[in-house]
């Protein structure tokens, strides 16, 4: 009788298979497979009925929630998004794509959705809209020369062990609108100058134009002091920045500009970014970045590969390699300026972000460069150490 039974089934699924869909049945199927946790028999059902022309709101949340319960949040962000078509302010549709986000660490899409909410639902999920104080960072960079130089002199005695500190202020104006502010400090000194002082000012705002798509600007102020025995030559410098970034499922690019101008130069850079998130565990991040510097009518090609995993549930490890000539090199958004005396022609590191718990993330760097002595053709190693620590309130 089993037998029976089993073969009426298959012949009348097999049936079914090869029956044309219509809107009821597959309304009244995905809801019911929704409804009993049938993730695999919605998704492959829905895929069907989208590839015989039947699509509608619930349709493509059903199969948004079916692929979040499966916890492939890129594959929800799609349905989520396309739900939003038939219905461009379904609180439903917002607040799955809210946590989807929230779930890939985009918080800038994540508070897009949100401010598309209402203030019944915004209430329920308890989000600031502003916080003038959202994140304090700090970073401390010391750097050691090696190599003997020209005539048996030591590194050490042509340039010294160089230092950097930061500290940067976090702010949220709204759901959608970031801002960014940094101050630091570099000095070094040298067989030129007693001491080299580079006092700066970063401001970043960052303004979410749609759910993956941001756009960027900065101002970067340089203020270089070099003091010898007998004088002190100021030369100030600014650094304006624009970037423009998309994101559709996995991939993220995003196509920047940069200006740099003082006394003495004058230099451009273009750059593009193409980054990836690969459908593995654990979680592993993958960007390429090529830059065109224009200066003193030459210009010259950088790129950059970066690669990161998540390798513990608590650590993020990261490595990136950067070839090419970095003289006045704008690099993490305009964040950080290679202007220094000599130039670095390769660099390589490793970085390793710690998550103690919700408000705090400790880091540490560590990167080798090749630097050049233009004047006297000179090449030496340098090898820099980072710390720093992140806390969110």
């Amino acid at each position: 009788m089993y037998k029976y039974l089993i073969v009426i089934l298959f012949v009348s699924t097999s049936v079914f298979s090869q029956q044309k869909l219509d809107h009821a049945t597959v309304d009244s199927l995905t809801y019911n497979f929704y409804l009993n946790g049938n993730w695999n028999e919605l998704i492959l059902l829905g895929k069907r009925a989208v590839n015989e022309g039947i699509d509608f709101k619930y349709l493509q949340q059903r199969l948004g929630y079916a692929y979040y319960a499966q916890q492939n949040y890129y594959a929800a962000i799609r349905h989520y998004q396309h739900a939003l078509i038939f219905d461009a302010d379904d609180a439903v549709s917002h607040t799955y794509l809210y946590y989807s986000a929230l779930y890939i660490n985009d918080e800038a899409m994540a508070r897009y959705h949100f401010s598309k909410l209402d203030a019944e639902n915004q209430a329920f999920l308890k989000i600031k809209k502003s916080k003038l104080v959202e994140a304090i960072d700090l970073e401390y960079n010391y750097k050691i020369n090696k190599d003997y130089a020209v005539n048996n002199a030591m590194t050490s005695d042509l340039r010294s062990n160089p230092q950097y500190k930061r500290i940067g202020l976090n702010s949220q104006l709204g759901y959608r609108f970031n801002l960014y502010q940094s101050y630091s400090t570099f000095t070094q000194k040298s067989d030129y100058f007693n001491q080299a002082i580079q006092n700066e000012y970063y401001v970043a705002g960052v303004y979410s134009l749609f759910s993956r798509t941001s756009l960027m600007g900065a101002y970067h102020y340089v203020g270089t002091t070099f003091n010898t025995d007998t004088d002190s030559l100021k030369i100030p410098g600014n650094l304006w920045f624009g970037k423009l970034t998309h994101s559709f499922s996995r991939f993220d690019v995003s196509l920047s500009q940069s200006r740099f101008t003082n006394d003495y130069n004058d230099v451009s850079q273009t750059g593009l970014q193409l980054g990836f998130s690969l459908p593995l565990k654990p979680k592993i991040y993958w960007k390429s970045s090529v830059y065109n510097i224009t200066e003193s009518d030459s210009s010259r090609l950088v790129f950059n590969q970066t690669i990161g995993a998540l390798i513990a549930r608590r650590f993020w490890l990261q490595g990136t390699v950067t070839i090419g000539n970095l003289n006045n090199f704008v690099d993490n958004n305009a964040l950080y300026l290679y202007n220094s005396l000599d130039h670095t022609t390769f660099r390589t590191g490793a970085s390793l972000f710690y998550y103690l718990g919700k408000h705090i993330t400790v880091f540490t760097n560590y990167s080798y460069d090749k630097k050049l002595i233009v004047d006297s053709q000179y090449n030496y190693k340098q090898h820099s150490f980072t710390g720093g620590l992140i806390w969110k309130f």
